[in-house]
């Protein structure tokens, strides 16, 4: 019990809040999904043919009430972090924006052959309007999440986006390895410099770890004690590694963006502030593979 409570905030994997809206899909040899539509339709705990994935936060996967971003987490495979802030508290935004606490509105689901397919509505009340479709696969472990994001309102606004893909114990252990297609994998601050980004860490008191992955377009968790490997694809310009080593938390995240975790107001100043324009509208999104080894 000792490993497992090093590496684990909630030891059961699916703590639910009452009263939030959920939806449970289950797939044929695929990755199974819970998918919280009080939480920007964002994916809490997943499965692959009955393994777990998803990192759960101490907050339990459908988090709680709470003033700070990270005490309210809830974990969960993907967290969206944006629309109007990402990274640092900046510009009256706090960590990681508000995205997460949007609910939806119609929420659908179809089934066909080989796949179920998930799609509702969010509404960032800046205006931004985000059609956001979840597929996932009968008989292959692959889940695909793709955003239509639409400004509706009549002047030009912020639209960051970063998808938190948060994995845990079992897959992310001591032995792990995490590849990638980066050019060179460059840390965010010292906190970072001098531990390796490759490697499943021993559980440790010590800060988080941020690395920014420059020129990626995957990075791919392997674990050869459970032969399980988990991949996550983007088209989006950067990819962000997130490690906290913390016992009882103990998680790793890999986090597709476009733009950095610095804040809106480092990006203004940059001059990398992602902007939509009244009326015009973007397609961004995530591919997140299991394959057994």
């Amino acid at each position: 019990m000792t490993r497992l409570t090093e590496r684990i905030g909630h030891a059961d994997q699916v703590a639910l809040v009452t009263g939030e809206r959920t939806i449970d899909v289950r797939v044929y040899r695929g990755i199974d999904l819970r998918l919280h539509a009080d939480r920007g339709f964002d994916v809490g705990a997943a499965w692959f043919r009955g393994f777990p994935l998803a990192w759960i936060s101490s907050a339990g996967e459908g988090g709680r009430p709470a003033g700070e971003w990270r005490e309210a987490w809830g974990g969960g495979l993907l967290t969206t972090c944006g629309l109007d802030n990402v990274g640092a508290p900046s510009e009256g935004f706090g960590l990681h924006g508000t995205y997460t606490f949007l609910p939806a509105r119609d929420v659908s689901t179809q089934r066909s052959e080989d796949e179920v397919v998930c799609s509702a509505t969010i509404d960032d009340p800046r205006g931004l309007r985000v059609e956001r479709t979840i597929r996932t696969r009968l008989g292959e472990g692959r889940v695909e999440l793709t955003d239509r994001t639409v400004n509706v309102a009549d002047h030009p606004l912020e639209a960051l986006v970063l998808y938190h893909v948060n994995l845990g114990w079992p897959v992310w252990d001591t032995g792990a390895r995490l590849e990638s297609d980066a050019d060179e994998v460059v840390p965010r601050d010292a906190d970072a410099a001098g531990h390796s980004w490759a490697a499943g860490p021993e559980p440790e008191a010590s800060p988080e770890r941020v690395w920014e992955h420059v020129g990626a377009s995957w990075a791919r968790i392997v674990n050869d004690e459970v032969e399980l490997r988990v991949t996550v694809e983007s088209e989006l310009p950067r990819l962000w590694q997130w490690i906290d080593p913390v016992p009882g938390v103990y998680a790793l995240g890999i986090e597709p963006a476009n733009c950095s975790v610095l804040g809106r107001a480092h990006e203004r100043v940059a001059g990398h502030l992602p902007m939509l324009e009244p009326g015009a509208e973007r397609t961004t999104g995530v591919v997140i593979r299991a394959e057994v080894i």
